[in-house]
This record gives C-alpha cells, structure tokens and sequence, in this order.
C-alpha cells in the first residue's frame, strides 16, 4: 500500500499554481473553482506537514520547501504523462503499420504498391518514414523495415525481397543524340554492349565499382570511368532521364522509368549483383496481424517482377 502519494488532482493544482503564482489561473487552466484549487493546496500542505506557499497582500509567494518540492515533482509528472501517451499510442496497434524504407526504394518500388495493399487492407493505417541509419531504428516505434543487405537489424527476423540487379541506363535523347553523332540506327537493338563507352558516365558515390563490375560482367575490359557523382539514387535517376550520361541502376529503381519511356537500356540484359534487398521486423512483432498481412504480401509480390527484372 503506498501511503505517502498524494493526490494527482492535488499535485496538478501544486503544479499550476508554482507556474502562475495564483491559485485563480491555476483554477482556470484545470477547469476548477478557485476555492477548489486553494482546498487541493492546503489538503497537500497537510499531508507534507510543510508550507508551499506564502500569502502575502494578495500575493502568492513559493517558499523553498515548495521550490525544492516543485523541482521533485515536476519530472515525475511529465513521466506520468508520457507513461500515458505512449500507452495511448499503443491502443493504435493493432491498426497501425509503420514501415521504415530506403527513401529512393520507398518512391520508386513500394509507393506505387501501398495503393493496392491499402485497398486490400483498409483496416490498417499506414505510415512510412525514410530509413537513412537502420542502426539507429527504434523497434518500439517502427514495424517492418526495408533495407539494403548487409545492414541488418539486431533482433530482428529478415526475409530476402530480392537479389540486386543492375542495368545501364540513359535517356532516349541522349541515346539518338550519341548515336547521331556516330552515324549509328537510332532503334536500341542496332547498339552493342560495347558502345557504351561513348556515353558520359554517371556515378553512386557510395558504389564507386559499379561501372567496372558492370564492365566485367559484359565481358569487357574495365578502364577509365570519369563522369559526374551523386550521392543519392534518386538524383542519379534523375541526372540520366535528364540526359546528363549513362548510369548504373538496380532495376527495380528504374523498371518504372524504363516503362513509361523516360529511359532505356540499350546495353545488355541485366546483371546480377552480390547483394539483396531485405524485410525485415523485431522478433517481438513477428505474430502482430499488419506486420503478418504486410510480410506475407509483399513477399508474393515478388513473383509479379517482369522476367527481365
């Protein structure tokens, strides 16, 4: 039995009052009569056998037992609080599925399938926030992650979405303007792999062995790759529907640019790399129903990929 808590009314009143020094604005802001917030503080001031405040000419005045007393309470009533909303967010649970994703996965290959799952599912709300550090992804908050291999999250169980692969691209203007000025068929069959090296490369800075493993891959020869970096996917995308040069892309970043004719990739099928793409959830949600539904779908979406892909 704890004895010695008092009241959360009467701590509530303390609190008000020691921010306003008046027992009327404190009664404003908690919605109570003055005299009720006075009674709550002399209630309080007999349960501690000390004086908070001083009444003087009409003027409230906080003594040092109340000061120190305030400095005690103030901290246990914000973690009361935020016991509180947390607790309130967990009501959300059982409804909520929050997905932390590679930006450039999320806006490239995920957005366009959220729309089809969230029709499946309208019971669930989703939210999706962009993953930059999986290292520094809180379990308490977020549901299911989607990352790039290699980083996985302690704690967690993962399932491979796919392996990586990778194509050339460029845009079509960039692609009948090289092939103008070497006299070449504008149709992207009349191009061989090796002619690639007529285009201006583009760079991943954090993939600098991009292009010479794409070289080996075709049977080439590797040799001098100078171009423009970036240090984002979706600015490389960009910077090649934008005709700046050629680029390496993981093709389920590209697939939708390829498809809509913004780009092409005139130089060989694609090419199969070391690395996956990962889902990934904390042993503590595998049973939760959203992450559950969620998994299992987008597992099956695998199978939708274009062969080529």
């Amino acid at each position: 039995m704890r004895r010695y808590i008092p009241s959360s009314t009467a701590l509530k009143c303390f609190e008000a009052s020691v921010r306003h020094l008046s027992f009327t604005k404190a009664a404003e802001e908690l919605h109570l009569t003055q005299s009720a917030v006075s009674r709550q503080i002399r209630n309080l001031e007999e349960f501690l056998s000390r004086d908070l405040f001083i009444r003087l000419n009409k003027r409230l005045v906080l003594t040092g037992t109340g000061a120190a007393y305030y400095k005690e309470v103030v901290p246990l009533l914000d973690g009361m609080e935020n016991a509180c909303l947390r607790m309130l967010h967990r009501e959300d649970e059982k409804t909520t599925l929050t997905i932390s994703a590679l930006p450039t996965l999320a806006s490239y290959w995920l957005m366009p399938l959220l729309a089809e799952f969230q029709l499946a599912h309208p019971q669930f709300q989703i939210k999706v926030r962009s993953l930059d550090d999986a290292a520094k992804i809180d379990p308490e908050s977020i549901d299911i992650i989607l990352h790039y291999g290699g980083d996985h999250w302690p704690r967690a169980i993962s399932h491979q979405l796919m392996k990586e692969k990778v194509i050339a691209v460029c845009s079509p203007a960039l692609l009948e303007r090289i092939g103008a000025d070497r006299a070449l068929d504008k149709m992207t069959d009349a191009w061989r792999v090796e002619d690639v090296t007529a285009f201006p490369f583009l760079h991943l800075s954090s993939r600098i062995n991009a292009w010479p493993d794409w070289m080996v891959a075709q049977g080439l020869e590797s040799g001098s790759f100078a171009g423009a970096s970036f240090a984002h996917f979706h600015m490389l995308l960009e910077a090649a529907k934008n005709s700046m040069g050629i680029a390496i892309m993981p093709t389920i970043l590209a697939q939708r640019s390829i498809q809509n004719g913004e780009l092409v990739a005139p130089f060989g099928s694609a090419v199969i790399t070391p690395h996956e793409y990962l889902l990934s959830y904390p042993v503590d949600k595998a049973d939760l129903e959203q992450v559950v539904i969620f998994r299992d779908w987008l597992l099956a979406k695998r199978s939708e990929l274009p062969a080529s892909y």
